[in-house]
């Protein structure tokens, strides 16, 4: 079996939250480019689990999928045995990623898809544990970027030097790691530094007016207490030290 015929097959491998059979996976461009991009010499890692994973078994790279998800894994299982696909290459741990990734082998990765659990911080740390086992040249594919965690995580890549943004699909993106990635402080980080420069000039301007509302309940105070030439006079010396 290729590609082709397992988009045909459409396997239906999930629950979703009515417990309705269905097949979250990603988009069949992005199964198209991974397809492209590996095969049995390549070593990859995926948080999440779904046709993805066939695809990978298809390709017979050396494959780790980390998902706490037993029933679909168990439905990937059947699948492949069904439609003969090999799945000695495939490696499964299921535990949830931050449990999982932190006590994997540090051997050397050439793809890592990020498709796993979408709530914060979840996102972030799949990353945390595969970009430095991610090899210079590798590809890193986030999946779900309307997701706001996903969203953030895909910007702040893209202003970093030690990826490069390879491609971006209607709600995946691809970049791929040019340089070795060594964590450093915000400051050296241009999409950190850049929001936080610009929630401090938001922070700013609240408190002038604050400051200005504040001001201006005092004057208001006075005028109704009548002392207005102590008023006058807070004016003139406020207009002098400008």
């Amino acid at each position: 079996m290729d590609l082709h015929g397992l988009l045909q097959a459409a396997p239906q491998l999930h629950s979703d939250f009515s417990g309705a059979v269905t097949s979250w996976q990603l988009s069949n461009e992005v199964l198209q480019f991974i397809d492209g991009a590996i095969d049995e010499q390549s070593i990859t890692l995926e948080t999440g689990e779904g046709v993805s994973t066939i695809l990978f078994a298809i390709k017979k790279s050396r494959h780790t999928c980390v998902s706490p998800n037993q029933g679909a894994i168990d439905n990937i299982v059947q699948f492949c045995a069904q439609h003969g696909i090999a799945t000695d290459r495939l490696s499964f741990e299921v535990k949830p990623s931050e449990e999982a990734l932190p006590f994997l082998a540090n051997n050397p990765l050439d793809l890592v898809l990020i498709d796993g659990g979408h709530g914060f911080p979840t996102p972030f740390v799949d990353w945390r544990y595969t970009a430095t086992r991610l090899q210079k040249g590798g590809l890193l594919v986030l999946d779900d970027t309307q997701l706001w965690t996903v969203r953030t995580l895909r910007d702040f890549l893209a202003s970093e030097p030690e990826w490069r943004l390879e491609q971006d699909f209607a709600r995946s993106s691809v970049f791929r790691k040019v340089a070795e990635y060594r964590p450093r402080e915000w400051i050296q980080q241009p999409y950190v530094a850049e929001l936080s420069r610009s929630l401090r000039v938001a922070a700013d301007k609240s408190e002038r007016r604050r400051q200005t509302a504040a001001r201006v309940r005092r004057g208001l105070a006075m005028a109704q207490r009548g002392e207005f030439v102590t008023l006058a006079r807070l004016l003139l010396r406020r207009s002098a030290s400008r």
